[in-house]
């Protein structure tokens, strides 16, 4: 039995958002999580980013380094790893008799069934203790407060950006989602934020449970400039920092990670600065900005919310300003299609975009729905219909670009090769 096919049996959400679970799974595994290190990562957008570079920081630091990472694009088992190595199905093996036990009992005393993301969560600070990682990045699922991963005590607590998303869930607000989100820090531990609108919510939040916080702010970073290989910035008193991850709110995140690892030195760590360097330039990140075919040229973004598209399409307007372009929209149904749509016609003219009902009847909009919609804001842009597969294959543009949703982002690899 693979991972993936043991998660499935479980159920996906539940109507009861607390911890409880989480703890009674943690106290009868005998508290694996207090015998771990964290980083522990939230926020709308940016949180893969941080933990691929922090990962990769620490990786070349010779640690032993535990990453917790949700979702998955291919395997449930990318959600697990330790120095970027998966959890194997075998592995994973060893802990299923001990899982299906602990629901089971879980269900008997409560009446309530453990969600597959709580047995994910587990299973990850479960075998990073059993395999004695010295230190976990460990990034939130959805929120943070009730989140499964808020059963840890963390070092340090990071934001990337917050903004709205999930609202049916979070909150209408940025304040309220902000709220949320800040319910990973702990008292006595450090925060990093980057500024913006959610901060009030994370200052307050840090008085009242005495965390250093660790403010990064714009006039920080100067002699910003970028190609289309790499970005160039300086942070402070670090000067010449390089990344190839595309999109100028990169740097922003590549600020939060030097942050976190002067943190890190200061509790213990030893990480050199040709480390940092190196760790942040040679970032790669699946499905972020990823060109993913040479001739002609495709590029997946998973960008699926607005404050994402917005970054997005600066990126596209500062290293593609002259080539033609075109633009393969598949939305999932938990997303603002209008928003999301607005920005992209409202930035391009003359441009393709086709509409696709994407790769799972049950999760996207009809692709008729966003191409009726996209008819009627009058752009200059040609629209078109098509399924997914003749839309990707038939782009032929000078940049072609497959947008709207990581779910579509392992179907589009297969297609390509």
């Amino acid at each position: 039995m693979s991972l993936g096919d043991f998660l499935s049996k479980f159920i996906q959400t539940t109507d009861y958002p607390t911890l409880d679970a989480m703890q009674y799974l943690m106290k009868n595994l005998g508290s694996p999580e207090k015998k771990l290190k964290f980083v522990h990562i939230a926020g709308t957008n940016g949180k893969g980013s941080i933990c691929e570079m922090l990962n990769k920081v620490l990786m070349l630091s010779n640690y032993k380094v535990g990453k917790f990472i949700s979702p998955h694009l291919f395997v449930s088992n990318e959600s697990i790893c330790i120095n970027n190595i998966q959890i194997t199905d075998t592995e994973f093996l060893k802990y299923k008799d001990t899982f299906e036990k602990l629901s089971q009992n879980y269900f008997e005393e409560t009446g309530r069934k453990v969600t597959r993301f709580e047995i994910l969560t587990s299973l990850a600070i479960l075998y990073f203790s059993q395999n004695n990682c010295d230190i976990v990045i460990l990034e939130t699922g959805l929120g943070g407060l009730y989140d499964c991963t808020n059963i840890v005590d963390s070092l340090i607590s990071v934001f990337g950006s917050i903004s709205l998303d999930h609202t049916a869930i979070l909150g209408n607000t940025i304040e309220e989602i902000a709220t949320q989100k800040a319910g990973i820090i702990k008292s006595n531990s450090n925060t990093v934020i980057f500024e913006q609108p959610a901060l009030p919510i994370i200052e307050k939040t840090c008085k009242e449970k005495n965390s250093n916080l660790n403010i990064i702010k714009n006039t920080e970073i100067s002699n910003y400039s970028f190609d289309r290989d790499y970005q160039y910035f300086d942070y402070l008193d670090y000067k010449k920092l390089v990344i190839n991850l595309k999109g100028k709110k990169q740097i922003e995140n590549a600020s939060i990670v030097v942050k976190c690892i002067e943190i890190l030195n200061n509790n213990g760590f030893d990480i050199s600065k040709n480390n940092l360097y190196e760790g942040i330039k040679n970032i790669t990140h699946p499905a972020r900005f990823e060109k993913i075919h040479a001739n002609p040229t495709i590029i997946f973004d998973g960008a699926h919310n607005e404050n994402a598209m917005i970054n997005f399409v600066e990126t596209v307007k500062n290293l593609y300003k002259t080539e033609s372009k075109s633009f393969l929209v598949s939305i999932i149904t938990t997303k603002n299609y209008k928003t999301i749509l607005n920005i992209l016609l409202q930035t391009f003219e003359n441009s393709t975009f086709i509409f696709t009902n994407g790769t799972d009847d049950n999760k996207f909009f009809k692709g008729q729905l966003l191409y009726d919609y996209a008819k009627s804001l009058n752009s200059s842009n040609k629209l078109e219909l098509e399924a997914f597969e003749n839309g990707l294959l038939k782009m032929n543009s000078e940049i072609n670009f497959v947008i709207g949703s990581f779910y579509s982002y392992e179907k589009a690899k297969k297609l390509l090769k």
